[in-house]
């Protein structure tokens, strides 16, 4: 594995989202400060309708996380990005598009969780999406929500695209791999390259058992080859002690993939960081990352 001297962290929740209601942006900082983090793009939930709608931040709540970020950013020298990560329904397009007209954001992260009406999130109604029917059935729905999202051109990257197989192994099945997508997914990969969308390399699923990242690691090769241009990369952390969690191997993974360089944000317009940049070259006043890994 490569060693890199700077890193951005491109999926990070803090305690407007429900479950990372204990981390403060300060704390956030901090670590950043210590894991040589340069960039960290806060992307706190927010859902704008339906029964989850109280589990993200709150229209009202928007002044103060942007100005809690503007006031951290004031003691540090890690670029901090004001973004969301918002759930994707097609009935709330308009509401969607209202909110994010109404403050200066950096970065949007798009975010299929319910696929209709079932989460995919929670175990018990991911056993209910899967059951009865083939797996590709299943993963053909879920696609089928995500290319809408892509379609509507609200967002500036896809999140964990293949989030629905978080629970695939205690449900019974093999860990995903490229070859249980169907055809559908080269759709995707045609919607992101015309639409201009990225998606992410989020780490998490290492943390959660389902596989190497969100998503697989075939996924990235053959987006490259689609045309698509745009990828973040992301802990998905709702803790201090899981940011920057195997950003390292995401980055190993977009260089292998073909991708020279990685996606970062400011003022929602995308700049493109060298990958060659980005590594350490051996010299005495280089260092690598201090950065969480997965267990040997």
């Amino acid at each position: 594995m490569s060693e890199y001297k700077r890193a951005f962290d491109y999926h990070v929740h803090e305690k407007h989202s429900s479950d990372a209601a204990g981390t403060s942006i300060r704390d956030v900082v901090k670590t950043s400060e210590a894991r040589r983090i340069d960039e960290v793009a806060f992307t706190t939930h927010m859902i704008t309708g339906g029964i989850d709608q109280g589990f993200g931040i709150q229209p009202e709540e928007i002044p103060e996380y942007l100005d809690e970020i503007l006031d951290a950013q004031e003691g540090t020298d890690v670029a901090l990005r004001v973004g969301l990560e918002i759930d994707y329904f097609p009935e709330e397009e308009r509401n969607i598009e209202r909110a994010l007209a109404e403050y200066p954001f950096d970065f949007i992260l798009g975010s299929v969780h319910r696929v209709h009406g079932l989460s995919i999130a929670s175990k018990g109604e991911a056993t209910q999406f899967f059951s009865g029917r083939p797996l590709r059935e299943s993963i053909n729905e879920y696609l089928g929500v995500w290319n809408q999202a892509i379609e509507s051109g609200l967002f500036d990257v896809m999140a964990h695209p293949d989030y629905f197989k978080k629970y695939l192994p205690s449900l019974g099945y093999p860990i995903l791999t490229f070859e249980d997508f169907t055809p559908t997914i080269y759709d995707s990969f045609d919607r992101l390259a015309s639409y201009n969308i990225g998606f992410e390399i989020n780490t998490s699923s290492t943390r959660h058992g389902s596989g190497t990242f969100f998503p697989v690691k075939d996924f990235v090769r053959e987006a490259r080859q689609a045309g698509v241009k745009t990828i973040t990369v992301g802990s998905d952390t709702h803790v201090p002690e899981t940011l920057g969690f195997n950003i390292p191997e995401a980055l190993d993974l977009l260089d292998k993939s073909g991708f020279g360089e990685v996606s970062v944000f400011r003022g929602r317009k995308r700049t493109g960081v060298l990958l060659e940049d980005l590594k350490v070259r051996g010299h005495k006043d280089e260092e690598a990352l201090m950065m969480p890994q997965l267990p040997a």
